[in-house]
């Protein structure tokens, strides 16, 4: 099982709220050293999601993120993915400037717009009609 310095695992990051039909990732102080996080991160989503038969709009926490940068394609594909078959909309925040620059250029190469917020207020706002 994988966990991060704070101990919550990964299984236990993930919390679909359903008169929202929102789902909330909850990467704060996590970090994707191997490819079978990436791995790991999609057949979790998938799991949480798939039986709902509908796409919900999600809001990730990345507050202390880290990924090794030779796996920053790999997860920009991961998400590329989750986004064609689960999500209507995404959102996302951290408050470094550095995560939003690089992720969000791995995020642009696959055409996925970043929607990097530094708060979850924001974050928040971003999703609502």
């Amino acid at each position: 099982m994988t966990t991060t310095t704070t101990g919550t695992p990964l299984e236990k990051r993930f919390r679909y709220d359903a008169d929202k039909n929102r789902f909330y990732v909850n990467f704060e102080n996590y970090s994707i050293k191997e490819i079978r996080d990436v791995h790991r991160i999609e057949f979790l989503v998938a799991e949480h999601l798939s039986h709902l038969g509908k796409r919900v709009d999600a809001i990730i926490n990345y507050e202390n993120f880290t990924i090794k940068p030779e796996l920053m394609g790999s997860y920009a594909n991961m998400v590329n993915r989750l986004m064609e078959h689960f999500y209507a909309g995404v959102t996302r925040y951290t408050t470094s400037l550095s995560l939003r620059e690089d992720l969000g250029k791995s995020l642009q190469q696959q055409q996925v717009k970043p929607n990097f917020y530094s708060s979850n207020e924001d974050a928040e706002r971003a999703l609502k009609p």
